[in-house]
């Protein structure tokens, strides 16, 4: 009994979990989590960002990346999606010489209050599902164009009373000329203990991305463009996003993400002062699952 109490919570947590990384080889990997994106700017722009990212994101999206724009950044988010699924991610970025630049992060999922049932009828206890990935990540300037960058993160699961947890690594390269960015990325090699005596893969996955920046008097804008796939088993995605900033103090950002059985649309609107940044992004689901709020706060200095 007490086995089969714990396969159904089971599933019932995974698919919480699952519902928002869809078509990305839910069957064949675990740890879904590592497959959210993180910062209400990247997912404002439909997470077309592995060549636009300049910030402590970079932890998440691109390691090669944290020697581009911002020389050092403090990052915080907190999101609410469907099936009470929190998110929150804090990391910094810092430079420790002309080439190189260290990143730090923590990104945590949970869904709280789930309820434990023998039979049909009341509840007779609740539990939590937790899930937490923080590291460190080590980008390299080659030159002026040419970057690489390294994660190494620690990776942990806990679904009711049962833990796992492994590390895994995340690399990325980037290649920047005059208004243009080309970047690789492949994240989640590793592996990570079994759960319950269940053993599952990370999501190792690969993103190509592209972008353009165009600054024409008070307004500045960029274009984005991702192909994202989970390799065991996920979907090929195609995210897409822009953004559209007024005098360096308002943007306007919309995305759109293919291949998603309950999602496409994103788009969110940022401001910043002197150095501070305030972002907020909204997606709406499909089928009736709600919505998810993002708001990230940024600190450069």
């Amino acid at each position: 009994m007490k086995k089969y109490i714990f396969l159904k919570l089971l599933f019932i947590s995974l698919f919480c979990n699952v519902l928002y990384a869809q078509n990305d080889g839910a069957g064949n990997t675990g740890l879904a989590f590592l497959k959210l994106g993180a910062g209400a700017r990247s997912i404002a722009m439909g997470e077309a960002f592995s060549s636009v990212t300049d910030d402590a994101t970079a932890f998440i999206y691109n390691p090669a990346r944290l020697s581009s724009g911002l020389k050092s950044n403090v990052s915080l988010m907190h999101n609410e999606s469907v099936q009470d699924l929190k998110t929150d991610f804090i990391a910094a970025k810092f430079p420790l010489s002309e080439k190189f630049t260290l990143g730090v992060g923590l990104f945590t999922t949970s869904i709280t209050g789930i309820e434990i049932r023998n039979i049909p009828g009341a509840p007779v206890d609740k539990f939590d599902s937790r899930n937490l990935s923080t590291g460190i990540s080590l980008g390299y300037k080659i030159n002026k164009n040419l970057s690489l960058g390294v994660t190494g993160k620690y990776v942990f699961e806990k679904i009711y009373v049962d833990e796992a947890s492994g590390l895994a690594f995340d690399f990325g390269t980037n290649f920047s000329k005059d208004n243009y960015s080309l970047a690789v990325v492949v994240s989640n090699l590793g592996s990570v203990d079994e759960l319950k005596n269940q053993s599952s893969k990370l999501p190792t996955s690969v993103r190509i991305g592209g972008s353009y920046r165009l600054t024409k008097d008070k307004f500045n804008f960029i274009l984005g463009l991702d192909g994202f796939k989970v390799l065991d088993g996920g979907s090929f995605h195609i995210n897409a996003g822009g953004e559209a900033g007024y005098k360096d103090f308002v943007f306007l950002r919309l995305g759109y993400q293919t291949e998603y059985d309950n999602k496409g649309l994103t788009t969110g609107i940022g401001f910043k002062y002197k150095s501070i940044n305030i972002d907020y992004a909204f997606v709406p689901y499909n089928s009736e699952f709600g919505s998810s709020n993002t708001f990230s706060l940024g600190f450069n200095f």
